[in-house]
Protein backbone atom coordinates (compact mmCIF):
# COMPACT_ATOMS: atom_id res chain seq x y z
CA UNK A 1 0.00 0.00 0.00
CA UNK A 2 1.48 3.33 -0.97
CA UNK A 3 1.70 5.95 1.78
CA UNK A 4 -1.07 8.50 1.89
CA UNK A 5 -0.26 11.84 0.34
CA UNK A 6 -1.15 15.24 1.76
CA UNK A 7 -4.42 15.41 -0.15
CA UNK A 8 -5.62 12.21 1.55
CA UNK A 9 -5.48 13.84 4.99
CA UNK A 10 -8.06 16.16 6.42
CA UNK A 11 -6.58 19.60 7.03
CA UNK A 12 -6.86 21.15 10.50
CA UNK A 13 -10.04 23.22 10.79
CA UNK A 14 -9.66 26.97 10.58
CA UNK A 15 -11.04 29.36 13.20
CA UNK A 16 -12.00 28.74 16.84
CA UNK A 17 -13.49 25.53 18.12
CA UNK A 18 -17.29 25.32 17.99
CA UNK A 19 -18.87 25.86 21.42
CA UNK A 20 -20.35 22.36 21.33
CA UNK A 21 -16.93 20.71 21.15
CA UNK A 22 -15.93 18.12 18.56
CA UNK A 23 -17.50 17.57 15.19
CA UNK A 24 -19.95 14.79 14.52
CA UNK A 25 -18.30 11.87 12.68
CA UNK A 26 -19.04 12.15 8.98
CA UNK A 27 -20.83 9.45 7.00
CA UNK A 28 -22.59 6.29 8.23
CA UNK A 29 -21.73 5.11 11.73
CA UNK A 30 -21.58 1.72 13.37
CA UNK A 31 -25.01 0.77 14.79
CA UNK A 32 -23.99 1.28 18.47
CA UNK A 33 -22.93 4.83 17.60
CA UNK A 34 -26.42 5.68 16.32
CA UNK A 35 -27.94 5.29 19.81
CA UNK A 36 -28.50 8.31 22.08
CA UNK A 37 -29.82 8.13 25.64
CA UNK A 38 -31.70 10.84 27.52
CA UNK A 39 -32.62 10.90 31.20
CA UNK A 40 -31.90 8.31 33.85
CA UNK A 41 -29.37 8.17 36.65
CA UNK A 42 -25.60 8.35 36.24
CA UNK A 43 -23.99 10.44 33.54
CA UNK A 44 -27.12 12.48 32.95
CA UNK A 45 -26.56 14.08 36.35
CA UNK A 46 -23.10 15.35 35.38
CA UNK A 47 -22.76 19.11 35.09
CA UNK A 48 -23.35 19.83 31.40
CA UNK A 49 -20.66 22.52 31.28
CA UNK A 50 -18.08 20.02 32.58
CA UNK A 51 -18.97 17.55 29.84
CA UNK A 52 -18.75 20.26 27.20
CA UNK A 53 -15.34 21.40 28.51
CA UNK A 54 -14.04 17.82 28.44
CA UNK A 55 -15.34 17.35 24.89
CA UNK A 56 -13.76 20.65 23.81
CA UNK A 57 -10.40 19.56 25.23
CA UNK A 58 -10.59 16.31 23.30
CA UNK A 59 -11.42 18.34 20.19
CA UNK A 60 -8.37 20.53 20.85
CA UNK A 61 -6.21 17.43 21.09
CA UNK A 62 -7.63 16.26 17.76
CA UNK A 63 -6.68 19.56 16.13
CA UNK A 64 -3.15 19.39 17.61
CA UNK A 65 -2.74 15.89 16.22
CA UNK A 66 -3.83 17.03 12.77
CA UNK A 67 -1.42 19.96 12.93
CA UNK A 68 1.38 17.52 13.81
CA UNK A 69 0.37 15.32 10.87
CA UNK A 70 0.60 18.31 8.55
CA UNK A 71 4.09 19.14 9.86
CA UNK A 72 5.20 15.57 9.19
CA UNK A 73 4.15 15.94 5.58
CA UNK A 74 5.83 19.32 5.25
CA UNK A 75 9.04 17.90 6.74
CA UNK A 76 9.01 14.98 4.31
CA UNK A 77 8.82 17.41 1.38
CA UNK A 78 11.65 19.59 2.77
CA UNK A 79 13.98 16.59 3.05
CA UNK A 80 13.94 16.00 -0.70
CA UNK A 81 15.48 18.69 -2.92
CA UNK A 82 14.09 19.17 -6.43
CA UNK A 83 16.17 17.73 -9.22
CA UNK A 84 17.95 15.03 -7.19
CA UNK A 85 15.66 12.18 -8.10
CA UNK A 86 14.61 11.64 -4.51
CA UNK A 87 18.08 11.82 -2.90
CA UNK A 88 18.43 13.39 0.55
CA UNK A 89 20.89 16.30 0.83
CA UNK A 90 22.15 18.61 3.58
CA UNK A 91 22.82 21.99 1.95
CA UNK A 92 25.04 23.22 4.85
CA UNK A 93 27.58 20.38 4.54
CA UNK A 94 27.06 18.91 1.12
CA UNK A 95 26.79 15.48 2.73
CA UNK A 96 24.17 12.87 2.01
CA UNK A 97 22.05 12.05 5.07
CA UNK A 98 21.86 8.39 4.31
CA UNK A 99 25.60 7.69 4.17
CA UNK A 100 27.24 10.65 5.93
CA UNK A 101 29.57 11.10 2.95
CA UNK A 102 29.55 13.29 -0.10
CA UNK A 103 26.78 12.62 -2.53
CA UNK A 104 28.12 10.29 -5.18
CA UNK A 105 24.90 9.35 -6.92
CA UNK A 106 21.19 9.74 -6.51
CA UNK A 107 20.64 6.09 -7.27
CA UNK A 108 22.46 5.01 -4.08
CA UNK A 109 20.59 7.42 -1.84
CA UNK A 110 17.15 7.16 -3.50
CA UNK A 111 15.87 4.15 -1.51
CA UNK A 112 16.79 5.80 1.81
CA UNK A 113 15.00 8.97 0.75
CA UNK A 114 11.90 7.07 -0.20
CA UNK A 115 11.97 5.13 3.09
CA UNK A 116 12.15 8.31 5.15
CA UNK A 117 9.43 9.90 3.08
CA UNK A 118 7.21 6.82 3.56
CA UNK A 119 7.87 6.88 7.31
CA UNK A 120 6.84 10.53 7.49
CA UNK A 121 3.63 9.80 5.60
CA UNK A 122 2.89 6.81 7.83
CA UNK A 123 3.40 8.97 10.93
CA UNK A 124 1.03 11.55 9.47
CA UNK A 125 -1.54 8.88 8.73
CA UNK A 126 -1.37 7.52 12.28
CA UNK A 127 -1.62 10.99 13.79
CA UNK A 128 -4.69 11.73 11.66
CA UNK A 129 -6.28 8.42 12.68
CA UNK A 130 -5.73 9.32 16.35
CA UNK A 131 -7.28 12.73 15.68
CA UNK A 132 -10.36 11.07 14.21
CA UNK A 133 -10.61 8.85 17.29
CA UNK A 134 -10.42 11.94 19.51
CA UNK A 135 -13.25 13.51 17.52
CA UNK A 136 -15.32 10.37 17.99
CA UNK A 137 -14.51 10.24 21.71
CA UNK A 138 -15.54 13.86 22.20
CA UNK A 139 -18.74 13.32 20.24
CA UNK A 140 -19.53 10.23 22.33
CA UNK A 141 -19.03 12.28 25.50
CA UNK A 142 -21.64 14.77 24.38
CA UNK A 143 -23.98 12.06 23.15
CA UNK A 144 -23.68 10.03 26.36
CA UNK A 145 -24.58 13.10 28.40
CA UNK A 146 -27.56 13.86 26.18
CA UNK A 147 -26.04 17.12 24.97
CA UNK A 148 -25.23 16.46 21.33
CA UNK A 149 -28.81 16.41 20.10
CA UNK A 150 -29.34 19.84 21.68
CA UNK A 151 -26.58 21.35 19.55
CA UNK A 152 -28.56 21.88 16.37
CA UNK A 153 -27.04 24.11 13.76
CA UNK A 154 -28.59 27.42 12.76
CA UNK A 155 -29.57 25.92 9.41
CA UNK A 156 -31.35 22.98 11.07
CA UNK A 157 -33.25 25.31 13.39
CA UNK A 158 -34.27 27.45 10.44
CA UNK A 159 -35.55 24.46 8.47
CA UNK A 160 -37.43 23.24 11.53
CA UNK A 161 -39.08 26.63 11.98
CA UNK A 162 -40.09 26.71 8.31
CA UNK A 163 -41.58 23.22 8.55
CA UNK A 164 -43.56 24.21 11.66
CA UNK A 165 -44.85 27.36 9.96
CA UNK A 166 -45.79 25.46 6.82
CA UNK A 167 -47.74 22.70 8.57
CA UNK A 168 -49.38 25.28 10.84
CA UNK A 169 -50.79 26.92 7.72
CA UNK A 170 -51.97 23.56 6.37
CA UNK A 171 -53.72 22.71 9.64
CA UNK A 172 -55.39 26.09 9.84
CA UNK A 173 -56.51 25.89 6.20
CA UNK A 174 -58.05 22.45 6.75
CA UNK A 175 -59.94 23.73 9.75
CA UNK A 176 -61.16 26.98 8.20
CA UNK A 177 -61.74 26.11 4.53
CA UNK A 178 -62.57 22.44 4.63
CA UNK A 179 -63.87 22.25 8.16
CA UNK A 180 -62.64 19.98 10.89
CA UNK A 181 -64.12 17.04 9.03
CA UNK A 182 -61.65 17.43 6.17
CA UNK A 183 -58.74 17.70 8.58
CA UNK A 184 -59.94 14.71 10.53
CA UNK A 185 -60.42 12.53 7.48
CA UNK A 186 -57.01 13.56 6.13
CA UNK A 187 -55.09 12.84 9.30
CA UNK A 188 -56.95 9.65 10.14
CA UNK A 189 -56.23 8.36 6.63
CA UNK A 190 -52.53 9.19 6.89
CA UNK A 191 -51.77 5.88 8.56
CA UNK A 192 -53.19 3.89 5.67
CA UNK A 193 -51.28 5.98 3.12
CA UNK A 194 -48.04 5.58 5.09
CA UNK A 195 -48.58 1.86 5.35
CA UNK A 196 -49.02 1.52 1.61
CA UNK A 197 -45.96 3.62 0.83
CA UNK A 198 -43.81 1.82 3.36
CA UNK A 199 -44.99 -1.71 2.88
CA UNK A 200 -46.09 -2.21 -0.67
CA UNK A 201 -44.68 0.34 -3.05
CA UNK A 202 -41.18 -1.10 -3.03
CA UNK A 203 -42.35 -4.31 -4.66
CA UNK A 204 -42.54 -4.69 -8.41
CA UNK A 205 -40.55 -2.93 -11.08
CA UNK A 206 -40.39 0.16 -13.23
CA UNK A 207 -42.22 3.25 -11.97
CA UNK A 208 -43.21 1.53 -8.71
CA UNK A 209 -39.55 0.94 -7.82
CA UNK A 210 -38.67 4.54 -8.68
CA UNK A 211 -41.59 5.76 -6.58
CA UNK A 212 -40.50 3.52 -3.73
CA UNK A 213 -36.97 4.88 -3.83
CA UNK A 214 -38.28 8.43 -3.92
CA UNK A 215 -40.51 7.70 -0.93
CA UNK A 216 -37.56 6.20 0.95
CA UNK A 217 -35.39 9.22 0.23
CA UNK A 218 -38.18 11.56 1.31
CA UNK A 219 -38.69 9.63 4.55
CA UNK A 220 -34.99 9.83 5.40
CA UNK A 221 -34.78 13.51 4.52
CA UNK A 222 -37.93 14.65 6.30
CA UNK A 223 -37.72 12.43 9.40
CA UNK A 224 -35.60 14.90 11.44
CA UNK A 225 -38.34 17.51 11.05
CA UNK A 226 -41.40 15.31 11.62
CA UNK A 227 -41.85 16.54 15.20
CA UNK A 228 -41.96 20.15 13.97
CA UNK A 229 -44.42 19.12 11.27
CA UNK A 230 -46.80 17.54 13.77
CA UNK A 231 -46.45 20.49 16.16
CA UNK A 232 -47.33 22.97 13.42
CA UNK A 233 -50.26 20.89 12.18
CA UNK A 234 -51.68 20.48 15.69
CA UNK A 235 -51.43 24.18 16.43
CA UNK A 236 -53.07 25.06 13.11
CA UNK A 237 -56.05 22.74 13.63
CA UNK A 238 -56.48 23.89 17.24
CA UNK A 239 -56.44 27.55 16.21
CA UNK A 240 -59.00 26.97 13.44
CA UNK A 241 -61.44 25.26 15.81
CA UNK A 242 -60.85 26.81 19.27
CA UNK A 243 -64.17 25.65 20.71
CA UNK A 244 -63.55 21.99 19.87
CA UNK A 245 -59.94 22.38 21.04
CA UNK A 246 -61.31 23.70 24.36
CA UNK A 247 -58.86 26.56 24.22
CA UNK A 248 -55.82 24.25 24.28
CA UNK A 249 -53.04 24.93 21.76
CA UNK A 250 -50.66 22.45 20.17
CA UNK A 251 -51.00 18.71 19.73
CA UNK A 252 -53.48 18.22 22.57
CA UNK A 253 -55.87 20.83 21.19
CA UNK A 254 -55.56 19.66 17.60
CA UNK A 255 -56.05 16.02 18.61
CA UNK A 256 -59.15 17.05 20.58
CA UNK A 257 -60.65 18.59 17.44
CA UNK A 258 -59.94 15.49 15.37
CA UNK A 259 -61.18 13.15 18.11
CA UNK A 260 -64.50 14.99 18.02
CA UNK A 261 -64.61 14.45 14.27
CA UNK A 262 -63.90 10.73 14.71
CA UNK A 263 -66.80 10.41 17.13
CA UNK A 264 -69.30 12.47 15.16
CA UNK A 265 -68.84 11.72 11.47
CA UNK A 266 -70.96 8.69 10.45
CA UNK A 267 -68.33 7.48 7.98
CA UNK A 268 -65.78 7.18 10.78
CA UNK A 269 -67.83 5.41 13.42
CA UNK A 270 -70.29 7.54 15.23
CA UNK A 271 -71.10 6.76 18.82
CA UNK A 272 -69.73 7.16 22.33
CA UNK A 273 -69.43 3.42 22.81
CA UNK A 274 -68.38 1.58 25.90
CA UNK A 275 -65.99 -1.35 25.84
CA UNK A 276 -66.19 -5.03 26.69
CA UNK A 277 -63.38 -7.52 27.31
CA UNK A 278 -63.74 -11.25 26.74
CA UNK A 279 -61.30 -14.04 27.63
CA UNK A 280 -59.97 -15.87 24.59
CA UNK A 281 -59.65 -19.64 24.23
CA UNK A 282 -56.90 -21.39 22.22
CA UNK A 283 -59.32 -22.09 19.37
CA UNK A 284 -59.91 -18.35 18.97
CA UNK A 285 -56.39 -17.99 17.54
CA UNK A 286 -55.72 -18.71 13.87
CA UNK A 287 -53.29 -21.53 14.75
CA UNK A 288 -55.75 -23.11 17.17
CA UNK A 289 -53.39 -22.50 20.09
CA UNK A 290 -52.10 -19.62 22.18
CA UNK A 291 -48.51 -18.39 21.70
CA UNK A 292 -45.84 -20.73 23.10
CA UNK A 293 -44.51 -18.10 25.50
CA UNK A 294 -47.78 -17.91 27.44
CA UNK A 295 -46.49 -20.22 30.20
CA UNK A 296 -43.07 -18.63 30.72
CA UNK A 297 -42.11 -15.28 32.18
CA UNK A 298 -40.14 -12.91 29.97
CA UNK A 299 -36.41 -13.04 30.83
CA UNK A 300 -35.82 -9.50 29.57
CA UNK A 301 -37.51 -6.33 28.36
CA UNK A 302 -36.51 -7.26 24.80
CA UNK A 303 -38.34 -10.57 25.07
CA UNK A 304 -41.45 -8.89 26.48
CA UNK A 305 -41.49 -6.51 23.51
CA UNK A 306 -40.87 -9.31 21.01
CA UNK A 307 -43.96 -11.12 22.33
CA UNK A 308 -46.05 -8.16 21.22
CA UNK A 309 -46.02 -9.40 17.62
CA UNK A 310 -48.07 -12.41 18.73
CA UNK A 311 -50.96 -10.09 19.55
CA UNK A 312 -51.35 -8.68 16.04
CA UNK A 313 -53.77 -10.49 13.68
CA UNK A 314 -51.31 -10.63 10.78
CA UNK A 315 -48.26 -11.82 12.71
CA UNK A 316 -49.55 -13.95 15.56
CA UNK A 317 -53.00 -14.94 14.37
CA UNK A 318 -54.74 -13.30 17.32
CA UNK A 319 -58.20 -11.76 16.82
CA UNK A 320 -58.21 -8.01 16.27
CA UNK A 321 -58.15 -6.03 19.50
CA UNK A 322 -56.29 -8.66 21.55
CA UNK A 323 -54.20 -7.84 24.62
CA UNK A 324 -52.48 -10.12 27.16
CA UNK A 325 -52.01 -10.12 30.93
CA UNK A 326 -49.41 -12.47 32.42
CA UNK A 327 -49.20 -13.48 36.06
CA UNK A 328 -45.71 -14.44 37.22
CA UNK A 329 -44.61 -16.13 40.43
CA UNK A 330 -41.06 -15.05 41.28
CA UNK A 331 -38.28 -17.07 42.90
CA UNK A 332 -39.13 -15.48 46.23
CA UNK A 333 -42.80 -16.38 45.91
CA UNK A 334 -43.87 -12.82 45.10
CA UNK A 335 -46.53 -12.28 42.44
CA UNK A 336 -46.13 -9.73 39.65
CA UNK A 337 -48.07 -8.95 36.49
CA UNK A 338 -47.15 -7.95 32.94
CA UNK A 339 -49.61 -6.28 30.57
CA UNK A 340 -48.79 -6.50 26.84
CA UNK A 341 -50.63 -3.82 24.87
CA UNK A 342 -50.39 -3.75 21.03
CA UNK A 343 -50.80 -0.74 18.78
CA UNK A 344 -53.27 0.64 16.27
CA UNK A 345 -54.93 -1.99 14.10
CA UNK A 346 -57.41 0.20 12.25
CA UNK A 347 -56.93 3.77 11.07
CA UNK A 348 -60.64 4.57 11.06
CA UNK A 349 -62.92 3.86 14.02
CA UNK A 350 -63.41 0.14 14.37
CA UNK A 351 -65.44 -2.30 16.47
CA UNK A 352 -62.54 -2.43 18.91
CA UNK A 353 -60.66 0.43 20.62
CA UNK A 354 -57.26 -0.17 18.99
CA UNK A 355 -58.03 2.38 16.29
CA UNK A 356 -57.29 5.93 15.17
CA UNK A 357 -60.06 7.33 17.32
CA UNK A 358 -58.39 6.06 20.51
CA UNK A 359 -55.07 7.46 19.28
CA UNK A 360 -56.59 10.93 19.00
CA UNK A 361 -58.45 10.70 22.32
CA UNK A 362 -55.28 9.65 24.12
CA UNK A 363 -53.26 12.48 22.57
CA UNK A 364 -56.02 14.90 23.58
CA UNK A 365 -56.14 13.60 27.15
CA UNK A 366 -59.78 12.55 26.74
CA UNK A 367 -61.60 9.43 27.89
CA UNK A 368 -60.75 6.59 25.52
CA UNK A 369 -61.62 2.97 24.92
CA UNK A 370 -58.09 1.55 25.13
CA UNK A 371 -57.33 2.51 28.73
CA UNK A 372 -60.86 1.51 29.75
CA UNK A 373 -60.32 -1.94 28.22
CA UNK A 374 -56.98 -2.38 30.01
CA UNK A 375 -58.52 -1.52 33.37
CA UNK A 376 -61.39 -3.96 32.81
CA UNK A 377 -58.97 -6.74 31.93
CA UNK A 378 -56.86 -6.02 35.03
CA UNK A 379 -59.95 -6.14 37.22
CA UNK A 380 -61.00 -9.46 35.66
CA UNK A 381 -57.49 -10.89 36.23
CA UNK A 382 -57.72 -10.32 39.97
CA UNK A 383 -54.56 -8.22 40.41
CA UNK A 384 -53.87 -7.51 44.09
CA UNK A 385 -53.23 -3.93 45.26
CA UNK A 386 -49.63 -4.70 46.33
CA UNK A 387 -48.71 -6.85 43.33
CA UNK A 388 -46.60 -4.81 40.87
CA UNK A 389 -47.96 -4.34 37.35
CA UNK A 390 -45.55 -3.70 34.46
CA UNK A 391 -47.11 -2.05 31.41
CA UNK A 392 -45.48 -2.82 28.04
CA UNK A 393 -46.93 -1.09 24.98
CA UNK A 394 -46.18 -0.61 21.30
CA UNK A 395 -47.47 2.43 19.40
CA UNK A 396 -51.00 3.19 20.66
CA UNK A 397 -50.41 0.63 23.40
CA UNK A 398 -47.50 2.70 24.68
CA UNK A 399 -49.59 5.88 24.79
CA UNK A 400 -52.36 4.05 26.68
CA UNK A 401 -49.87 2.52 29.11
CA UNK A 402 -48.26 5.89 29.84
CA UNK A 403 -51.63 7.59 30.21
CA UNK A 404 -52.68 4.96 32.76
CA UNK A 405 -49.45 5.25 34.72
CA UNK A 406 -49.94 9.02 34.84
CA UNK A 407 -53.45 8.74 36.31
CA UNK A 408 -53.58 9.20 40.07
CA UNK A 409 -56.63 6.97 40.32
CA UNK A 410 -54.88 4.10 38.55
CA UNK A 411 -51.89 4.33 40.89
CA UNK A 412 -54.28 4.12 43.84
CA UNK A 413 -55.81 0.89 42.55
CA UNK A 414 -52.64 -0.76 41.24
CA UNK A 415 -48.96 -0.70 42.07
CA UNK A 416 -47.15 0.29 38.85
CA UNK A 417 -43.89 -1.66 38.77
CA UNK A 418 -42.56 -0.45 35.42
CA UNK A 419 -43.41 1.04 32.03
CA UNK A 420 -41.97 0.25 28.58
CA UNK A 421 -43.03 1.92 25.33
CA UNK A 422 -41.81 1.38 21.77
CA UNK A 423 -42.62 3.77 18.94
CA UNK A 424 -45.07 5.75 21.09
CA UNK A 425 -45.49 9.55 21.33
CA UNK A 426 -45.37 9.99 25.12
CA UNK A 427 -43.49 13.27 25.59
CA UNK A 428 -46.60 15.17 26.72
CA UNK A 429 -47.39 12.72 29.54
CA UNK A 430 -45.91 12.69 33.04
CA UNK A 431 -44.91 9.49 34.84
CA UNK A 432 -44.89 8.88 38.60
CA UNK A 433 -41.57 9.18 40.45
CA UNK A 434 -39.99 5.93 41.54
CA UNK A 435 -41.41 3.96 38.60
CA UNK A 436 -38.74 2.80 36.09
CA UNK A 437 -39.74 4.00 32.62
CA UNK A 438 -38.08 3.12 29.31
CA UNK A 439 -39.04 4.73 25.98
CA UNK A 440 -37.68 3.50 22.62
CA UNK A 441 -37.89 5.84 19.62
CA UNK A 442 -36.39 6.56 16.20
CA UNK A 443 -36.68 9.83 14.25
CA UNK A 444 -37.68 7.83 11.17
CA UNK A 445 -40.58 6.31 13.13
CA UNK A 446 -43.12 9.03 12.39
CA UNK A 447 -45.58 7.71 15.00
CA UNK A 448 -43.22 8.42 17.89
CA UNK A 449 -42.88 12.04 16.71
CA UNK A 450 -46.66 12.64 16.64
CA UNK A 451 -46.59 14.46 19.99
CA UNK A 452 -44.63 17.28 18.35
CA UNK A 453 -41.54 16.53 20.40
CA UNK A 454 -38.26 14.91 19.51
CA UNK A 455 -36.82 12.27 21.82
CA UNK A 456 -34.45 14.92 23.19
CA UNK A 457 -37.49 16.85 24.43
CA UNK A 458 -39.01 13.95 26.36
CA UNK A 459 -39.14 14.49 30.15
CA UNK A 460 -35.88 13.45 31.80
CA UNK A 461 -35.81 12.14 35.33
CA UNK A 462 -33.72 9.67 37.29
CA UNK A 463 -36.32 6.96 36.63
CA UNK A 464 -37.31 7.88 33.07
CA UNK A 465 -35.00 7.01 30.18
CA UNK A 466 -35.50 7.59 26.45
CA UNK A 467 -33.36 5.66 23.97
CA UNK A 468 -33.36 6.98 20.42
CA UNK A 469 -31.57 5.57 17.39
CA UNK A 470 -30.95 7.23 14.04
CA UNK A 471 -31.59 4.48 11.51
CA UNK A 472 -30.45 6.47 8.49
CA UNK A 473 -26.98 7.06 10.00
CA UNK A 474 -26.28 3.34 10.54
CA UNK A 475 -23.96 1.20 8.44
CA UNK A 476 -26.24 -1.82 8.94
CA UNK A 477 -28.21 -2.77 5.83
CA UNK A 478 -31.36 -3.57 7.83
CA UNK A 479 -31.26 -0.18 9.55
CA UNK A 480 -30.80 1.69 6.28
CA UNK A 481 -33.75 -0.19 4.79
CA UNK A 482 -35.92 0.63 7.80
CA UNK A 483 -34.94 4.30 7.62
CA UNK A 484 -36.76 4.67 4.32
CA UNK A 485 -39.80 2.56 5.21
CA UNK A 486 -42.29 3.95 7.72
CA UNK A 487 -43.62 0.46 8.49
CA UNK A 488 -40.21 -1.09 9.21
CA UNK A 489 -39.12 1.94 11.20
CA UNK A 490 -42.18 1.51 13.42
CA UNK A 491 -41.91 -2.27 13.75
CA UNK A 492 -41.43 -3.92 17.14
CA UNK A 493 -38.27 -5.68 15.92
CA UNK A 494 -36.62 -2.35 15.04
CA UNK A 495 -37.12 -1.04 18.57
CA UNK A 496 -35.96 -4.31 20.12
CA UNK A 497 -32.69 -3.95 18.19
CA UNK A 498 -32.37 -0.40 19.53
CA UNK A 499 -32.60 -1.68 23.10
CA UNK A 500 -30.15 -4.51 22.34
CA UNK A 501 -27.59 -1.99 21.09
CA UNK A 502 -28.14 0.38 24.01
CA UNK A 503 -27.69 -2.38 26.59
CA UNK A 504 -24.72 -3.79 24.66
CA UNK A 505 -23.04 -0.39 24.85
CA UNK A 506 -22.96 -0.69 28.63
CA UNK A 507 -24.75 2.62 29.22
CA UNK A 508 -25.47 2.56 32.96
CA UNK A 509 -28.69 4.55 32.62
CA UNK A 510 -30.23 2.01 30.25
CA UNK A 511 -29.05 -1.11 32.05
CA UNK A 512 -30.17 0.22 35.45
CA UNK A 513 -33.73 0.93 34.32
CA UNK A 514 -33.94 -2.22 32.15
CA UNK A 515 -32.76 -4.40 35.05
CA UNK A 516 -35.33 -2.90 37.41
CA UNK A 517 -38.10 -3.62 34.92
CA UNK A 518 -36.85 -7.10 33.98
CA UNK A 519 -36.87 -8.20 37.60
CA UNK A 520 -40.67 -7.86 37.51
CA UNK A 521 -41.02 -9.90 34.30
CA UNK A 522 -39.12 -13.02 35.27
CA UNK A 523 -40.48 -15.91 37.34
CA UNK A 524 -40.60 -19.65 37.90
CA UNK A 525 -44.29 -20.07 37.06
CA UNK A 526 -46.32 -18.01 34.62
CA UNK A 527 -49.83 -18.04 33.23
CA UNK A 528 -51.24 -15.72 30.58
CA UNK A 529 -54.79 -14.64 29.90
CA UNK A 530 -55.62 -13.21 26.48
CA UNK A 531 -58.46 -10.72 26.13
CA UNK A 532 -60.41 -9.60 23.10
CA UNK A 533 -61.68 -6.02 23.42
CA UNK A 534 -64.76 -4.67 21.65
CA UNK A 535 -66.70 -1.45 21.44
CA UNK A 536 -70.30 -1.93 22.61
CA UNK A 537 -73.35 0.23 23.14
CA UNK A 538 -73.23 1.76 26.61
Amino acid sequence: MSPAGPTALRAPPEGPLPPDGPRQPEGPRLPPDTVTVFGGAGTSTVESDSVRRAAARVAGAADDLRAAATQCLVASEDLTLPGTAGALWRPDTGLGLASGVGLTGSAALGPAARALEAAAHEAARRLTAHADRCDLLGWRLLRAAGLYEEAESTAERLVGALVTAGTFGIGAAFGVLGGAGLAGAGVLGAGEVAGRLGGGVLAGSGPRVVAGRAASAATRGLAPYSDEAFAGLGNGVALAQPALAQGRPGIAGGAGVLAHVARELPVLGNDDSGVRVTRLAPEDFAAGSVPAWSETGAPSVQEALTRMDGLYPGAGGAPAGTMAIQKVLGHDGAVSWTVLIPGTQSTLSADHPWDGRSDLELMAGQADGATAAIERALADSGVGPEEPVTLVGHSLGGIAATALAAQAGFAERYRVGGLVTAGSPTGLLATPPGVPVLHLEAPEDLVSQADGRSAAENPRTRDRVTVVRSLRDSTAVSDRAASGDVVQAHAVATHVRTLDLAIGSGDARVTEVADRISSRLRGTIASTTFYRTERVDP
